[in-house]
Parts: structure tokens; sequence; C-alpha cells
């Protein structure tokens, strides 16, 4: 397509923005379970795919600086709290390891649908990206099924803590789907499968299935997502990620990452 006109800029400035934050935020909460994990694996893993998802929301800040926002630096490094429009799920403090499991399961299946669903924008720089990203993020769903399957089926106290994990993770789900904004911002491109009703119709299909195979009982419809999902003003919790976060760059101004 030639230069996207100013409705498809500003769509595409919609889109992104949340998956941008999504990223960065679940790759930064990753890389606070470093030497945390309960096994060698899991630790390198979880490099891995910490480390795969900040280069993924980088990727994206830098399509965005393309189309006139402000640089990946000034975004992770100078945006107030109130300007981040990450899911809730993607910064909540470190707890078990069964509901940092599951919250990345889900974490994971979501994205998966959100990046197919954005393949139908045609964006080449978008398309050229997303193909990056699914090389190694195909990695990311496999391993997360496959720690959900080890609870699964470790015996009867994972179980039980797998259980319990997914209850906890659950009222946290439909305020994901709340990452494309007003409508308009998907239907300019004239693509159902952004609307967030079709992603999470595709969502709960895919997890039922895992589900049965796993024994897991059904929690209950996925509600709908609130408008305000996405936006945290007055969030003490996220000003003192924010505040963790960006501490080498406030004692090294001038450190590259």
């Amino acid at each position: 397509m030639e230069r996207p006109t100013h409705d498809q800029v500003s769509s595409l400035e919609h889109l992104l923005i949340p998956m941008a934050d999504d990223e960065w935020m679940i790759g930064h909460r990753g890389s606070e379970w470093l030497a945390l994990a309960p096994d060698l694996e899991e630790d390198l893993a979880l490099s891995s795919t910490s480390q795969d998802e900040m280069g993924h929301a980088k990727l994206l800040y830098e399509l965005l600086e393309e189309l006139g926002q402000p640089s990946a630096d000034e975004r992770i490094f100078s945006r107030d709290a109130s300007h981040w429009h990450h899911a809730a799920l993607t910064t909540r403090p470190r707890q078990g390891w069964a509901e940092w499991s599951v919250r990345r399961y889900f974490y994971e299946v979501f994205d998966q649908i959100r990046r197919s669903a954005l393949s139908h924008v045609p964006y080449p720089p978008l398309v050229a990206a997303l193909r990056k990203m699914d090389r190694e993020e195909v990695y990311h769903v496999a391993h997360q099924r496959s720690v959900m399957a080890a609870m699964a089926y470790g015996g009867s106290e994972s179980f039980g803590y797998l259980n319990e994990a997914v209850a906890d993770v659950w009222p946290l789900l439909p305020d994901l789907f709340e990452w494309t904004g007003p409508d308009e911002h998907w239907v300019v491109w004239d693509a159902g499968v952004l609307a967030p009703s079709a992603m999470r119709g595709q969502f709960e299909a895919t997890v039922r299935q895992d589900f049965h195979k796993w024994g897991l009982s059904w929690p209950g419809d996925i509600g709908p997502a609130r408008r305000e999902a996405r936006h945290h003003d007055n969030s003490a919790e996220l000003e003192a990620l924010l505040t963790e976060m960006r501490s080498v760059r406030t004692i090294a101004p001038a450190s590259a990452w």
C-alpha cells in the first residue's frame, strides 16, 4: 500500500501502542523471575522469552516512531503512568509460580490470536514485523502449553495449584480484549477478525480445547472488557513499577539498552 491515510495512521497508533505496552510489561515481569524459577530449564526459557517480548515491544515502538510517534526510549523511560495502555494482567506483581504460568499461558494464547488478526492489516512494515515476531512467539505458546500440561498431569497437588491459579487469573481476562479501543480503529481496515468479539470467541474456543485436554473445568464466560481497562490513572502500583524499571536510566541517563 502507499503511505497510510490520516485515518489509517491513527488506527495503527491505537492498535499498536497497547500491543507494544503489553509486550514490554510482560517481558519486564518475566525478567523478575530470573534465578527464581523452579528449575534451570525454566530459568533459561524465561531469560529467552522475556528478552524476546521486550525486543518485540521495541520493534513495535519503532514502527510507531516511523508514523510520527515518540521514540522507544521516550515511551519506555519518560512516559507518565497514565499514558501506558497495557492490560493489568501483564503487570501484576510476582506471586506464585502457578499463577505466573497460568497468566503467561492466557497471554500467549491471546497474543497469538491478536497477531493473526493484525496480519490482515495491509501495511508492509507491520506485516514484516509480525513475521519476525511469529518466528519467535511460536515457541512461547508451545512452551507455556507444556508448563500447563506438566502441572495438570503432575499429581493432585500440582493440579490443585493449577486450578487455584486459573480461578485467580480468570477475572483479569476480559480487559485483554479492550486493546483495539473504539470500533473505528479496527473498522477502518475492513477486517472483522480485529473485532474484540471475534478475538474473544477464538480465545474461548482455543482455551476450552486445552482445558478439556488437561481436565480443567471451565470457570465461566469471559465477560466484556471495561472501556477504562487500559487506562491506569492514579495507579500507585504502576508508578512503583515504572520507578523500579527506570532505576538504572535514572542513575546513568546516557546508558543504552
